[in-house]
């Protein structure tokens, strides 16, 4: 029986996102946002439509997330 792998990596640079192959359903790729009342919300970014669109336009995974395409940047007013 194979031995199932777990490995959880948190970071501050956006490049690591390019290594992921976030189409395969057994990668998982969460965001950790505050509310303005300041609960965490932790949700998974899910391999859709749009991300495959613009992967396919030239966007890489580290672009769509500096540019707050897939949450968990905050929006500066």
């Amino acid at each position: 029986m194979a031995k199932r792998r777990q490995i959880l990596l948190t970071t501050h640079n956006p490049l690591v996102l390019d290594g992921l192959a976030l189409a395969d359903d057994a990668v998982r790729l969460f965001t950790v946002e505050r509310t303005s009342k300041g609960n965490t919300v932790i949700l998974r970014v899910q391999h859709t439509a749009a991300i495959s669109a613009a992967e396919k336009s030239g966007l890489t995974l580290s672009q769509m997330w500096v540019q707050g395409l897939l949450g968990g940047v905050p929006e500066l007013v």
